[in-house]
């Protein structure tokens, strides 16, 4: 495969740090350019990044392992209160893509396979937890409710509809992974192009809002009215005991993930982070040199992005114009 030219030598710093921006710092800028998916969209971005420095090392294994460490040693850091799954995301991210690349030449198969694989591990997740909080009653009580609704309008179809929304997610995921290792392949060439023609370019920084925290309150309001439709599912067909049984395995898997894996993982991250500060102290400050400046370079690029009118044209244009600033930007 022909690679682009890149002379940096900070250059898979500078990755690592477009990277950890994305994890810890992009949530208010996809706000304010209105893009539904951002996990989807952050997770293509790891593949990219992934994708990239496994272009350009020989040492790919360690050299994104390192990396993948460090990304997940600064969200600690400027993210403490993330939870446990967005951790678990970005190290399976980064071991996937170890694993692949170290097996494997970085070819359009490679990168779509990792691309597929990656997101696709990002929606089980999000299911699986589902799964682990409600237990089988989220899907029987939605099985339940679709299946009283096709009685009473003479719709069979409407009680295959849970399986078909479940796969319907999963499939956007899937065509995520595929397009997102497409492009992978594609991102230098396509951020050289995007560097010259930044060069003709004067851009003013636009006022970016903070990235929108999702309040504990919300969460606990959404697994308070899954609770009540699973219950409310139950007791309209009769099943008192299912609704309570549901009720009280749900307030003890509740109670066993706040207050007993919650606390802990925490205690746990906070003695790995503070190791990992000193050992890694060297690689750490390198790439937090660059975050500051890379942040600026995303309101740069948010403001050339907001000239597309498209979705898709918004997200690209986005990411090329920042990842071009940052890695070929003279003002380092």
């Amino acid at each position: 495969m022909r690679k682009a030219r890149y002379i940096s030598p900070n250059l898979i710093t500078k990755l690592t740090a477009l990277w950890a921006v994305s994890e810890s710092g992009l949530g208010g800028i996809f706000h304010a350019m209105k893009l539904p998916f951002s996990g989807l969209i952050l997770g293509s971005f790891a593949v990219m990044i992934v994708t990239f420095m496994a272009m350009y090392t020989e040492r790919k294994f360690r050299t994104i392992v390192q990396a993948t460490l460090i990304v997940i040693l600064i969200k600690a850091i400027a993210s403490p209160h993330s939870p446990i799954t967005a951790y678990v995301a970005v190290m399976f991210q980064g071991l996937v893509g170890a694993a692949i690349y170290t097996l494997m030449d970085v070819s359009r198969f490679s990168a779509i396979l990792y691309g597929v694989i990656a997101l696709l591990e990002s929606a089980l997740q999000k299911l699986l937890m589902l799964v682990l909080i409600f237990g089988k009653n989220i899907w029987e009580a939605f099985q339940e409710f679709f299946s009283s609704l096709a009685k009473q309008f003479s719709l069979q179809s409407l009680e295959l509809l849970p399986v078909v929304i479940v796969g319907i997610y999963c499939l956007i995921y899937f065509i995520g992974g595929i397009l997102a290792g497409n492009f992978a392949v594609q991102l230098p060439q396509a951020i050289q192009k995007q560097a010259t023609i930044m060069k003709v370019r004067t851009v003013r920084v636009a006022d970016v809002p903070p990235a929108r925290k999702r309040k504990m309150k919300t969460r606990i309001l959404g697994l308070a009215f899954i609770m009540l439709f699973i219950a409310l599912v139950f007791i309209l067909s009769g099943s008192m005991n299912r609704a309570i049984y549901s009720l009280l395995r749900t307030l003890a898997a509740l109670s066993i993930l706040f207050f007993v894996i919650n606390p802990l993982f925490k205690y746990l991250l906070q003695r790995w982070k503070n190791s990992q500060k000193l050992r890694n102290k060297k690689q750490l400050n390198e790439v937090l040199e660059f975050v500051p400046q890379f942040r600026s370079h995303a309101r740069h690029a948010y403001v050339i992005a907001e000239e597309e009118s498209s979705m898709f044209r918004k997200i690209k244009t986005f990411l090329l114009t920042w990842m071009a600033l940052a890695l070929f930007s003279d003002d380092e």
